[in-house]
């Protein structure tokens, strides 16, 4: 077989080397070898620092992992209304997850065999409601969860409330008084007695004696009672009328007590000697 010339280049330059280090001492095949390291190191591959190379694909015994799975609506199966109506009990999927079927199940069953309202109720810690869809006429809701029907079935409306009794009038029988509630008659105000307080001096000189007149509103202090009796009688004045500490006072048309002085519901009276 004929090599080519190539080849036969390598071959000669390979036979002379081994030629020359089986010739050599042992420095100079020392020396050949340190030079042959050398060069090999200067032409390996740099393996520190960046790289332009692409990255490998991942490794098959560490695949990536997957994406979550998407939760979808759950048929859990019929169930039957305290109407007789039949339902389609639907999980519903949502952010929050979904019902399980057993669950779902046992709740739609007890709020359907229950008597409610339209109004919300708790069915096993679920609140359960009719909501305005045709599709899906009563749902129940929990904690971000969903349990729909789909169909009919509902749960039995409470009964109505008693009517009231229908009661008719005998126009011949007279009808029969009924207990009436009166409030007790309120106890009689006690009598305030009219005190005399003493005497006073007139402008004339004529003596007027005080009479502190009892009324429902009680009774002046003959302190007070003198002191204003005083004050008006012995001023001199064109007219009857006069105004002392808040007290009206005036004549009237009286023979024994001739002039009073009247404050708030109280009253002084002025009777002649």
């Amino acid at each position: 077989m004929q090599l080519s010339h190539y080849a036969m280049i390598v071959t000669g330059a390979t036979v002379a080397a081994a030629g020359l280090a089986g010739c050599g001492s042992d420095e100079e095949r020392s020396t050949a070898s340190i030079t042959s390291s050398a060069a090999m190191s200067t032409t390996a591959p740099k393996l520190l620092g960046t790289s332009a190379a692409p990255l490998p694909a991942p490794s098959p015994g560490h695949p990536p992992a997957p994406a979550p799975e998407k939760l979808s609506d759950v048929d859990c199966g019929p169930v039957t209304g305290a109407n007789g109506a039949n339902s389609t009990v639907i999980a519903f999927a949502g952010d929050a997850g979904r019902p399980g079927c057993t669950e779902a199940i046992t709740v739609a069953t007890h709020y359907l065999a229950g008597q409610h309202t339209g109004d919300a109720t708790a069915v096993d810690g679920w609140t359960c409601e009719p909501q305005p869809d045709p599709a899906i006429a009563h749902i129940c809701v929990k904690g971000g969860l969903t349990i729909g029907l789909r169909g009919a079935a509902a749960p039995a409306s409470p009964p109505p409330p008693a009517p009231a009794p229908h009661r008719t009038v005998d126009p011949n029988t007279p009808p029969t008084p009924g207990p009436v509630d009166h409030p007790p008659a309120p106890a009689p105000a006690a009598t305030v007695p009219d005190v005399n307080c003493g005497p006073v001096t007139d402008a004339g000189g004529g003596t007027r004696h005080v009479i502190a007149v009892g009324t429902d509103a009680g009774r002046v202090g003959c302190t007070e009672a003198v002191t204003v009796a005083s004050e008006y009688v012995r001023a001199v004045s064109d007219t009857d009328v006069a105004t002392i500490d808040g007290w009206n006072c005036n004549a009237q048309p009286d023979a024994t007590t001739p002039s009073v002085c009247t404050k708030d519901g109280l009253v002084i009276g002025l009777r002649a000697d």
